[in-house]
């Protein structure tokens, strides 16, 4: 009777140390879960920045090239504008100097 108890109460203390290590496992989890579930939003949030980066460096591109088209067109008016000035200031210097001499 006596081995039997103790073979009881050794159970039973087993028992006892396999429930808490089922509760430790269960919390680790838990916690385990929870840190998933914060990775999963993290990525959400990395995602969603990433997409939105690639719409404004896209619509920054648009506006550099239109940017770039306008200042090309700006340039070439000038440049245009100077030769036709330096055209015209040599035709009349041909001019005077072919009714002069």
């Amino acid at each position: 009777m006596a081995t039997s108890d103790s073979l009881a109460a050794e159970r039973d203390h087993e028992v006892q140390n396999i429930l808490r290590s089922v509760n430790d496992l269960a919390q680790v989890m838990k916690d385990l879960s929870v840190l998933v579930i914060d990775q999963g939003s993290i990525l959400d949030r990395i995602d969603y920045n990433t997409e939105q980066v690639a719409k404004t460096v896209e619509s920054g591109l648009a506006q550099v090239v239109k940017a770039e088209k306008t200042q090309k067109k700006g340039r070439m008016m000038m440049c245009i504008m100077l030769l036709m000035a330096a055209v015209v200031f040599m035709l009349v210097f041909v001019l005077i100097e072919k009714i002069i001499f």
